[in-house]
């Protein structure tokens, strides 16, 4: 095992993508905690001081309206952990080097979890002095910890189903596409379609909205949560944040138990 996380560890921080990608994510996203904050001073808005802080300081992330603009790179990231082998065709050289195919996964993911967990709390410490320096007023309290923590929990979720799918495709292009029109595409559109169907029928149907992993997982960011839910003519099915954040977790360990299963018992 600990020659793997040394290959792993080797390979991660030697590719440049990996640099890239973390870099995109953290600087994109404290960009637009730098436009937020200056936009809130500027405007001299009468908001909610505790809602406003911890809507800043997660780039709109605690909000519906604006996307986490990290996730996509992390889950890039996450491809490439294991799309790479595949691409250049490094699987089999991995494999006899070390072949134990769990310690080679295991490796993987653990690598990325902690790349990916060090570069979202960057963010976070430097998004949170901005924020301290833009706004005039701010309240940087308890109620920040659980969004602030589920923002980790969401890239790093996002990066392990690329991950994931990685290893279930062997296919570092059709991953990518996946991981990507998966929860900005394909989950928009079917939320719209149960919350329709919902209205016009009043069967109920807007529950199954609930079990859109990607989505359960964006709110279990917001803050406050009941507010924000609470928006739509469908608000009353949405479940609490503790099912949203099973939700999407069972979402992850499928994905991955999926590709796991894949790398584990296929040929290289």
């Amino acid at each position: 095992m600990t020659g793997a996380l040394k290959y792993e560890w080797l390979r991660i921080s030697t590719i440049r993508s990996s640099y890239w990608m973390a870099g995109l994510a953290v600087v994109l996203s404290a960009g637009i905690t730098l436009l937020m904050g200056l936009t809130v001073t500027a405007a001299g808005l009468d908001v909610d001081v505790r809602e406003v802080t911890t809507y800043v300081t997660l780039a709109g992330a605690s909000g519906p309206i604006i996307p986490v603009m990290a996730a996509p790179f992390f889950a890039v990231i996450g491809v490439l952990s294991v799309g790479h082998e595949y691409r250049y065709g490094t699987s089999k050289a991995t494999l006899a080097a070390n072949p134990n195919r769990v310690a080679v996964l295991a490796a993987k993911l653990l690598v990325l979890v902690a790349w990916v967990v060090v570069s979202a709390v960057t963010f976070l410490l430097l998004s949170l002095a901005l924020t301290w320096l833009l706004l005039d007023n701010t309240d940087f309290g308890s109620h920040m910890v659980r969004p602030m923590v589920n923002y980790v929990g969401y890239c790093t979720g996002f990066a392990a189903a690329g991950l994931g799918l990685a290893a279930l495709l062997r296919n570092q292009t059709g991953a990518l596409v996946a991981v990507l029109v998966w929860p900005l595409v394909v989950e928009p559109i079917l939320y719209g379609i149960t919350v329709v169907v919902s209205e016009t029928s009043g069967a109920g149907v807007g529950r199954l909205s609930n079990l859109l992993p990607a989505s359960a997982g964006r709110r279990s960011m917001f803050d406050p949560y009941e507010s924000f839910v609470g928006l739509g003519d469908a608000a009353g099915d949405v479940w609490s944040v503790a099912a949203a954040v099973l939700v999407f977790w069972a979402g992850v360990l499928l994905v991955t138990g999926a590709g796991a299963a894949s790398f584990l018992r296929r040929d290289a």
